[in-house]
């Protein structure tokens, strides 16, 4: 199948609410359409996770921040200029309560370095709400033969297709009370997160 063709067929699946195994930017992932009650039960279910734990949402454009009804401010407005596409998810909220949001409609945002997904999300309409593929606090595969067999056993499609990924999961950052607060080390430098926030001090 051609890339269009591939692309259409993958898009079908997400619009359907469908659970993916796909490879992003970073490291090996699972995900449905982000507004899919079902679909993130699934995802939870797949994973071990607990149910309170949100999940991050990718998306393929700054219009889709509309479509999420996202709150943006200059901090994040910056990260986004300066770090989108790539590995950095800023944690920002929403005017509505999706079945991916956590706690304060709070969703992990981003817009991976990576052409394909991009355009998947793209053609599917909606944003994939994601999570990498293991199991709860197991560690994240870099390849798509390091996922584990029951894992892609409970999908319903697979996007095996060649991809260079860095083999780390994204940063993940958060403004908290004002202040930029690094909810996990990954692809993005820490510091550079902090040079950003200089800029609107």
């Amino acid at each position: 199948m051609s890339e269009k063709e591939n692309i259409a067929k993958f898009a079908e699946y997400i619009r359907n609410g469908d659970i993916l195994l796909f490879p992003t930017d970073t490291v090996m992932g699972i995900g449905c359409r982000f507004d899919s009650e079902e679909g993130i039960a699934r995802l939870r279910y797949i994973k071990g996770s607990k149910e309170s734990i949100p999940f991050a949402v990718l998306i393929s454009s700054e219009e889709q921040l509309e479509t999420l009804k996202i709150r943006r401010s200059r901090f994040t407005n910056i990260l986004i200029s300066r770090f989108w596409p790539g590995g950095l998810t800023i944690v920002m909220s929403s005017e509505e309560n999706y079945p991916c949001c956590g706690e304060g409609n709070s969703i992990g945002l981003r817009m991976p370095d990576f052409d394909f997904l991009r355009k998947t999300i793209e053609k599917a309409g909606v944003p994939l709400a994601a999570t990498s593929a293991n199991f709860h606090d197991e560690h994240a595969p870099r390849r798509m033969e390091d996922v584990d067999r029951s894992i892609v056993e409970n999908v319903d499609c697979v996007m095996d297709f060649p991809a260079r990924l860095l083999g780390t999961p994204s940063t993940v950052v958060k403004l908290e009370a004002g202040e930029p607060k690094i909810l996990r080390d990954g692809a993005i430098p820490s510091s550079e997160i902090l040079d950003a926030f200089g800029e609107v001090i």
